[in-house]
């Protein structure tokens, strides 16, 4: 007689199934800055260099079978590239909203076993397989760190509430695919900026009525007049200012334009602060590093400040009397 034996193996479908475990939240803890107003430039990091981290082993369990064969990550449809990069240790990242105006964050993720964190950027970037790692794995997990960056928009004084911020996707694949998410719970960041009040709000300069033949050839410049601007600011405030032709604020000349009420030509207006100039213009910005801005001191107390500003005429062209008028601003930084 001859026997015949069957062996019957069963499988779970865990054994075979692609599965979600967990998704990744990271949760910073509130920060806090303080210092001048315009002194922390976009790009820069708020608070700690990184805010939270967090480490989850399983992610999703690919299975005994179909183990993974890669991971990856992306940016989740809700956020928002900034357009800003910073580089921190070592790496590019692309900036992301956080939905609060002057506030934004990057994010690093690195496979659980892995060595390096990789920079969320647009699109799609592969974090599996990795250095220390191997290209079959019956688990997929991932570490994530998370910090924030300023970006354009000027901080003032106040405390900031970060939403809830569905950061990014995780996908696994083996037979099949699967995503999580990696969380930012929110968190506060309490700002505390010094700068200055400006308490004169305008000035109107009389150049008085000039002779043409006060003015004989261009380059030449009637005699100046002065004007102060009172400004009231914290101690240790770096002040700088910058000039803006408001008639054609692209102006980065020193001479400013005539506004288009003005019935004279050949002729524009010059400005200077305490006798130096005359003063090239820029644009209406406090941003560090302004084309065209200039420092006036660093306070060294809470202080009024009277600076001194002259303005003058200067022949541009062929002169065609009338009135000459001229418009121009002046944005004050705090650094």
């Amino acid at each position: 007689m001859r026997l015949l034996f069957l062996g019957l193996f069963f499988m779970t479908s865990q054994a075979l199934a692609l599965s979600w475990t967990s998704d990744i939240t990271l949760s910073p803890t509130p920060m806090s800055w303080s210092g001048p107003a315009d002194s922390i430039v976009p790009g820069n990091t708020i608070g700690s260099e990184w805010s939270a981290t967090a480490s989850v082993s399983e992610v999703f369990w690919c299975g005994l079978v179909f183990t993974c064969s890669k991971g990856t990550l992306e940016p989740s449809s809700s956020v928002t590239a900034t357009g800003i990069t910073v580089i921190l240790d070592g790496a590019n990242y692309m900036v992301f909203e956080t939905g609060v105006p002057g506030i934004g964050f990057i994010l690093g993720l690195k496979d659980y076993n892995g060595t390096t964190y990789v920079p969320m950027q647009t699109g799609i970037t592969q974090s599996y397989p990795a250095d220390g790692t191997n290209g079959y794995a019956s688990t997929l997990g991932w570490s994530a760190k998370v910090t924030f960056i300023k970006t354009g928009v000027p901080l003032k004084s106040g405390v900031y509430q970060t939403p809830t911020i569905n950061a990014a996707i995780l996908t696994a694949y083996n037979n099949e695919v699967k995503t999580a998410q990696v969380i930012i719970n929110p968190t506060t960041i309490t700002v505390t900026a010094s700068g200055c009040t400006v308490g004169t709000k305008s000035a109107n300069v009389d150049l008085g009525t000039i002779d043409v033949h006060t003015l004989p050839s261009v380059g030449s410049t009637s005699p100046s007049e002065a004007f102060n601007v009172s400004l009231t600011c914290d101690e240790n405030v770096a002040v700088n200012a910058v000039m803006t032709d408001q008639t054609t604020p692209s102006n980065t000349s020193s001479v400013v334009t005539l506004t288009g009420d003005s019935t004279a030509s050949g002729i524009g207006v010059q400005f200077f602060y305490n006798g130096t100039g005359p003063l090239m213009m820029g644009p209406d910005s406090s941003a560090a590093g302004t084309t065209g801005q200039f420092f006036i001191q660093t306070t060294s107390a809470a202080q009024t400040l009277s600076l001194p500003f002259q303005a003058q005429y200067i022949r541009t062209g062929e002169l065609v009397p009338g009135s000459a008028n001229a418009l121009a601003s002046i944005t004050f930084s705090y650094q």
